[in-house]
């Protein structure tokens, strides 16, 4: 360890004339939606009052030509934030450091004309409703036709 005091020191002394803070967040944003309430959604059977009734709002709906989509999302995470500054001579540095996620976990429904549930999406609203290939209703089509 003596022989390693040098370097420490070299690498401590920066921070004496500087200024270090942190946080921690916890965030909830939305209420995770029952798991039990999405598998009971049977694709070609179940409606929107159905999917209504045992998820609640969605957070958006997308219209799908002769459809439509409907996104629940939901987000808990804890996030760290880290902030150094200093004053080097006439140098100044800052650095920062944050761990927030920044992705949804969610369901999409989508839903033909009659609103007649035709699938259904579990995963994260950022791979789910950004995708190029969002699956389009097409009229007369028992189910979405994705552009693959």
């Amino acid at each position: 360890m003596d022989s390693q005091l040098p370097l420490v020191l070299a690498l401590v002394a920066p921070l004496l004339g500087s200024c270090v803070t942190g946080d921690y967040n916890q965030t909830r944003v939305f209420q995770p939606v029952p798991a039990d309430a999405v598998a009971s959604l049977e694709v070609g059977r179940a409606g929107l009052e159905d999917a209504l009734s045992g998820l609640g709002a969605p957070l958006q709906v997308i219209e799908l030509g002769a459809g439509a989509a409907l996104a629940w999302g939901w987000k808990e995470s804890a996030d760290w934030n880290i902030t150094g500054a200093a004053n080097i001579g006439s140098v100044r540095g800052r650095i920062q450091y944050a761990d927030a996620a920044l992705e949804f976990p969610g369901v999409v429904l989508f839903f033909d004309r009659s609103w007649t549930l035709v699938a259904k999406e579990e995963g994260f609203l950022s791979d789910l409703l950004l995708k190029p290939q969002l699956p389009r209703l097409v009229e007369g089509a028992s189910g979405p036709v994705g552009d693959a």
